[in-house]
């Protein structure tokens, strides 16, 4: 029923051209190249209500950002067009890595509240990123994302 109330709220918003949502998060290294240069996290900034944009910045001031947009379940596991975005792979095994083992399976699989990005770095880093948010409550949407330089990232949203 909420959920339901959320989409007509979101709508009325898109139609009067309210003031998009914005809110903090951040990339923290978990693996690769960059979990060995210590650096705890990566501020990020996402906007958007029923898709958006992601940004952060990394090492070496390379700023990197993209579209996010919920996967339908139609196409789950193909990639994410919707958004304009280059197909993203299924990050399965990194949701694993970060948030422990089987928690792909028993919290994102099926979730409503899904949502993937490709973020391109001025200096040439692609990064893939999903976003879940399993009990549709505040503070409770957690994500993964992954480079081509090798590092994967546990991502958190601030909201």
């Amino acid at each position: 029923m909420t959920y339901k109330y959320l989409l007509l709220a979101a709508s009325a918003c898109l139609v009067t051209g309210c003031i998009v949502l914005s809110v903090p998060g951040g990339f923290s290294p978990v693996q690769g190249p960059l979990a060995q240069q210590h650096v705890s996290t990566y501020t990020a900034k996402m906007s958007g209500l029923l898709s958006g944009t992601i940004s952060v910045v990394l090492a070496n001031d390379e700023a990197c950002q993209g579209r996010w947009a919920f996967v339908s379940k139609s196409m789950e596991g193909q990639g994410d067009s919707s958004a304009g975005n280059a197909a993203t792979s299924s990050l399965a095994a990194d949701w694993d890595l970060v948030y422990g083992d089987g928690y792909y399976v028993a919290h994102v699989v099926g979730n409503k509240l899904y949502a993937r990005a490709t973020l391109t770095g001025d200096k040439g880093t692609i990064v893939n990123v999903e976003l879940s948010n399993e009990t549709n409550t505040r503070g409770n949407t957690k994500g993964v994302a992954v480079d081509n330089h090798g590092n994967v990232f546990k991502v958190s949203v601030y909201n």
